[in-house]
């Protein structure tokens, strides 16, 4: 710092797009604080106890006032509250989201979590099951790959190959595809039904619990790239491409975010409300300052920047009319959403599946002695803790006939629930913003406490422990200043989704954005950053002169006490049984693997002769040469004679079912196969065709 209080950015607010861009900024050398009115991190994606979720609904629902300030413009974000009156037991066990998100294994967030260094502080879990509701039959599971396709008994022969067909396109690089020309902005569950031939049921699968749209208007060319980053995401760190957060997900990253932040220098306060904004004046005015002054309430200094960098809620009106806002990327949400979260406790009856959680791998294994032993020994577990449920359209009675409900369901193996309970998301767009989130969503409550497993001691459908109801207005989006547009000095937050699937990537993706626009404003007000002197060296990133900035993250500093682990990595935590019930801290230490290889590792370039395991037996030693010759004989004789097993007489590999066979005897874009066709061979009237 120059001075006592003066800053190259002041960052308004803790959300995870204004945490991203802070720790970039601090990361690459900047000089950053960041306040917040809040006594809390996360701003509206904040993780919450129940005591502090009832607070934060009262502050909201309450009688506002004339004042133009941070509640106000929460009142006008967040309207039609209501909640129960009493909290349950164990109330500050719980961390209940503001924003529930899903991360996907590939992309921006993932990315970020790791270049920063912000995934050694949290842990993430896999997002075990996605079902979808049906009128009859209740949860039915959605398959998401290809094994899971040809496992489902509920589809036809021809329907698993169109589907096949389709998601092998949508896998790939589709946008010039000829299958997607003049498609672009069609409802895509038309486009699956009239392109691909999809039916009704898969169409709605595919639109609603793989794509995640939520209106039957959703265009196809954003749920086509959803869908691609659903399928590009699946198998990265196991069967489902989602992860969750541990202790309610995005609250607890922003928090990652702004931990990495302060230890590269940036100042954190909280709970201090801004006071005052004094803009900088031209300096033929006479005033001496040129950056802005911020003042804040019980705090004796003010702080001086040459950037702020807020959301809008936390500058004043003048402020915000005068700001930019940097474009992304990222999608925009423009609906208004009914939003309900309840605590229950009893899980969902999914049907009886193999959870996709596979076992932790040695490098995502618990990091201490005592964790691995309280970790679950069975490699099954019976009940689904983390899932997401999907009503389509019409689906239920009572409910909405215009847009797709989603319920995201989380328990303990989240960090954010005490063993036994799980907390409810549903979330809904309102095509008509005076509906009432509480008539609207209560329907799909009662359905799925309805599906929850059975008790013994009580048959009827369980009761929710706390239930919040209420509904999020999009920000208002702001035009950027026509004075100086190419230097502004005051940024906003962008407009992004508030989807459940597209909200963590797209905070990045704006905080990118920001990152890169408050550089370019830094270089043209402080040019003597980017200076150097004769006689003096260019000392990088956190120096007194800057290097060109041309990446978000600098290279990760490699941890001088983890001299075998030179990278970051998601940790994948394996399901928490029911002996393994206490909270663990979210702040956990690099992982250290328990074999260290001394010198260079090289590897033969031939095999070596066959021989016994010097660990089996001596009478299998003894015998292993007898057994090798009896082993050649046994296996030539049979390959001489018949061919091995699963050939063809001319020496051919025969499969019993055609999606057996490697992808290029049947890739569809090597050679194209015909519906007739498919339909013709399928039917037993090849000859017909």
């Amino acid at each position: 710092m120059d001075s006592e209080g003066n800053f190259d950015v002041v960052v308004l607010g803790t959300g995870l797009t204004e945490s991203i861009t802070a720790a970039a900024l601090s990361k690459a050398g900047f000089k950053v604080a960041h306040l917040d009115v809040n006594p809390y991190y996360g701003g509206d994606e904040a993780s919450l106890t129940v005591d502090e979720l009832a607070q934060w609904a009262d502050r909201r629902s309450s009688e506002p006032t004339d004042k133009a300030d941070y509640l106000s413009s929460q009142r006008q974000r967040f309207t039609s509250i209501s909640h129960s009156e009493t909290v349950p037991d164990h109330a500050r066990h719980y961390s209940v989201s503001l924003m529930p998100s899903l991360i996907p294994s590939v992309g921006p967030l993932i990315s970020s979590l790791v270049a920063s260094g912000v995934s050694r502080y949290g842990g993430f879990r896999l997002l075990e099951r996605v079902g979808i509701y049906d009128r009859e039959k209740g949860i039915k599971s959605v398959p998401g790959s290809k094994e899971d396709v040809f496992k489902s008994k509920e589809m036809s022969l021809v329907n698993k190959r169109r589907l096949m067909r389709f998601l092998m396109f949508a896998s790939g690089d589709f946008e010039d595809k000829p299958e997607l020309q003049g498609h672009q902005d069609t409802p895509f569950i038309e486009y699956l039904r009239t392109v691909f031939s999809l039916d009704q049921q898969v169409s709605e699968a595919i639109t609603y619990a793989l794509a995640f749209c939520t209106l039957p208007t959703d265009s196809t060319l954003p749920a086509l790239k959803r869908l691609r980053d659903y399928l590009r995401s699946t198998g990265r760190y196991g069967a489902s491409p989602f992860l969750i957060g541990h202790y309610g997900g995005s609250g607890e990253i922003a928090q990652g975010f702004c931990r990495v932040a302060a230890v590269n220098g940036g100042v954190y306060i909280l709970d201090h409300k801004v006071r005052s904004i004094t803009p900088p004046t031209d300096a033929t005015s006479g005033t001496p300052s040129s950056k802005y002054v911020i003042e804040l309430d019980d705090f004796p200094e003010p702080f001086t920047a040459d950037i702020i960098l807020s959301s809008p809620d936390h500058l004043p009106k003048e402020l915000t009319a005068a700001a930019h806002r940097p474009t992304s990327e990222a999608p925009v949400f423009p609906h208004t959403v009914a939003r309900c979260v309840a605590i229950i406790d009893r899980p969902l009856a999914y049907p009886s599946a193999t959870p996709v959680e596979p076992a932790p791998s040695a490098e995502d294994a618990p990091d201490t002695a005592e964790q691995a032993e309280e970790a679950p020994s069975t490699p099954e577990q019976k009940v689904v803790d983390t899932s997401v449920l999907v009503f389509p359209p019409s689906s239920l009675d009572g409910g909405s006939t215009t847009a797709a409900v989603h319920a995201f369901i989380t328990g303990q193996g989240s960090m954010s629930a005490p063993q036994g309970k799980y907390i409810v998301y549903l979330s809904v767009p309102l095509v008509d913003a005076s509906s009432s989130p509480e008539n609207t969503l209560k329907p799909y409550l009662d359905a799925i406490l309805r599906l929850t497993e059975p008790s013994t001691e009580s048959p009827t459908p369980p009761t929710p422990l706390y239930t919040l109801f209420y509904t999020q207005h999009p920000l208002k989006t702001v035009l950027p200043s026509s004075e100086n547009p190419d230097t502004p000095t005051v940024l906003l937050t962008p407009d992004s989704t508030i989807t459940l699937t597209e909200s963590s990537d797209a905070a990045t993706q704006a905080a990118e954005a920001l990152f890169f626009k408050a550089v370019d404003v830094l270089k043209t007000k402080r040019p003597d950053l980017w200076t150097v002197e004769e006689g003096q060296e260019e000392s990088g990133s956190g120096g007194d002169v800057f290097q060109e900035i041309k990446t978000f993250w600098p290279p990760l500093e490699r941890d001088p006490d983890d001299a075998n682990n030179s990278r970051s990595v998601i940790r994948v935590q394996p399901p928490i049984s029911e002996s393994n019930s206490k909270m663990h801290p979210s702040l956990r230490v690099a992982h250290k693997p328990l074999i260290n290889f001394l010198g260079k590792r090289q590897w033969p370039t031939t095999p070596g002769p066959q021989h016994a395991h010097p660990a089996a037996p001596e009478q299998l030693k003894a015998a292993f040469s007898d057994f090798l010759k009896k082993y050649e004989s046994t296996s030539s004789g049979a390959t001489a004679s018949n061919g091995s097993s699963g050939t063809s007489p001319s020496g051919k590999q025969v499969y019993d079912d055609f999606w057996e066979a490697p992808a290029r005897i049947w890739n569809p874009r090597i050679r194209h196969i015909e519906e007739a066709e498919i339909d013709a061979v399928s039917s037993g009237g090849a000859s017909l065709y």
